[in-house]
């Protein structure tokens, strides 16, 4: 009998035995599962983390990226009962930092976001190699090695520290009021997060804290800011916005970016509205509507701007203009918001 005609019994012994092969390589190819020794750390964190070296916390979850997560999270709330970070703040800072020709790629990449339930983030976070237990879920241990990452915290603080004193004296001579404001609120965001830092640092290493106090006076820094943005007011025109709905939101916003109206004030916001109806659909009423601000410095320049054309549609016309002015509204919360700190980023690292 010729190979290509094996008997019944032949082939069953063949595919029997291509069964077994496969199904060892797929036994040598998963990922083991509690096959060794579970690590001290699993029942004693203080034995492969001595509390007096480390700070450290354990995590789990299906996967490393979630045991990761877990852990991190688990550490920085240990951070969160006393420290708190304002993410606008931390995202204003961040701003600043990376457009300062003085910071290095270490600076960047020394601190690392542990997720936005923490809503912290960590400076030298380190992480065990994982274990996987017998049901399949990996653990690991998130921790900070203490007089290492107080090194580097104490050179962070002192770093922040130059930056703000750094920005409140180019503040002093500042062109225009609006400069100096920009100034004395980046040496408050940079200053503020050297105290944040300096909170963390008194929870890593209290001895390294004791010895380095911020130089950073943030209530006199604040205090300078003001007294600068009292005097930022500004006109307001917007075309088009014959029941005021539109110059109401835009006094809202930047009453909350520190400017305030004035019929004469230095600055100036200009804009138009506007809003017409249009078919879309027969079954629904449709407005289109363009929105146009801008808001020019004391010297006529554009500083900020949001500029935006859409369409809203509901059952009756009332509803699609109101609809049309809740997103307009929206849509300068954040446009007008954005332009203006990003102005005021670039106006202190010229």
């Amino acid at each position: 009998m010729n190979a290509g005609n094996g008997s019944p019994r032949t082939l069953a012994a063949s595919l029997a035995l291509a069964l077994l092969l496969a199904s060892a390589a797929g036994v040598m190819a998963a990922p083991s599962k509690g096959s060794s020794k579970a690590p001290d750390w699993m029942f004693d964190l203080n034995s492969s983390y001595p509390k007096d070296k480390y700070l450290a916390a354990v995590g789990g979850g299906d996967t490393r990226r979630d045991a990761e997560s877990d852990a991190a999270g688990a550490l920085a709330r240990i951070f969160n009962v006393n420290v708190k970070s304002d993410s606008v703040a931390t995202q204003r800072y961040e701003q600043i930092v990376k457009g300062d020709k003085s910071t290095v790629a270490s600076d960047m990449t020394s601190t690392q976001s542990v997720g936005m339930q923490s809503n912290e983030s960590l400076v030298n976070l380190r992480f065990s190699d994982p274990y996987v237990d017998s049901a399949g879920l990996a653990h690991i241990v998130a921790y900070l090695e203490r007089e290492p990452t107080a090194a580097i915290y104490r050179a962070a603080i002192g770093k922040d520290s130059g930056r703000a004193d750094g920005f409140c004296q180019r503040a002093t001579s500042a062109k225009g009021g609006l400069q100096a404001f920009a100034l004395y609120d980046a040496a408050y965001q940079v200053g503020l997060n050297a105290e944040r830092m300096l909170e963390q640092l008194r929870i890593i290493h209290a001895p390294s804290a004791k010895l380095l106090e911020s130089s950073v006076d943030l209530q006199k820094i604040a205090a300078s800011r003001d007294a600068v943005a009292a005097k930022l007011t500004y006109k307001l025109s917007i075309e088009g916005d014959g029941d005021g709905k539109i110059s109401g939101f835009v006094r809202d916003l930047l009453s909350s970016q520190s400017l305030s109206f004035k019929a004469d004030g230095a600055l100036a916001v200009r804009g138009s509205w506007a809003t017409e109806p249009i078919t879309v659909n027969p079954k629904y009423k449709s407005v289109r509507w363009t929105i146009n601000v801008a808001l020019f410095d004391e010297g006529g320049t554009a500083i900020a701007n949001a500029v935006k054309e859409s369409r809203e549609s509901a059952l009756t016309d009332s509803d699609a203009v109101a609809l049309a002015y809740r997103e307009a509204r929206k849509f300068l919360s954040k446009a007008l918001t954005d332009s203006l700190q990003d102005y005021l980023t670039r106006s202190v690292l010229r």
